[in-house]
């Protein structure tokens, strides 16, 4: 299996990060304005995007707000993918975000499309987390 792995500091608290990775306001902040997600262990977080026939699905396996989140992907092509979200105090001040997207089977076309694809997503996720303001990637 292969992973993909990234870290980002980011100029915002805890909270504010952990809210925009794992809250419906917050995806659509910043990932695709039409997502929705529920909340704590066992929810379902529905992320559709344009041209794909249905949203992606996502449980959540693990959630400790502030500190971790963890989603398994159920359908389209992270299905068997496990998405793990940590955010640690950085010594100069907000938070560092360390991120991996594990259990792809290979390092194929739709795994490098997923490398970049979380790196210009993850620019508009530090950016509404410091700003605020709603800015999505996608709009369906």
């Amino acid at each position: 299996m292969t992973d993909i792995a990234m870290q980002l500091h980011i100029e915002a608290d805890a909270d504010t990060v952990y809210a925009a990775i794992s809250t419906t306001e917050g995806i659509q902040g910043w990932f695709t304005s039409v997502a929705t997600a529920g909340v704590g262990v066992g929810a379902r977080h529905e992320l559709p995007f344009p041209g794909v026939p249905e949203p992606w699905r996502l449980r959540v396996a693990e959630a400790e707000p502030g500190k971790r989140l963890v989603l398994t992907g159920e359908n389209g092509p992270w299905t068997g993918t496990e998405q793990t979200y940590e955010l640690l105090t950085a010594p100069a001040g907000g938070v560092i975000l360390r991120f991996t997207h594990s259990g792809f089977p290979a390092v194929d076309d739709d795994y490098r499309n997923f490398t970049y694809g979380w790196a210009t997503k993850f620019a508009q996720l530090k950016r509404y987390a410091e700003t605020g303001e709603p800015a999505p990637f996608f709009t369906p």
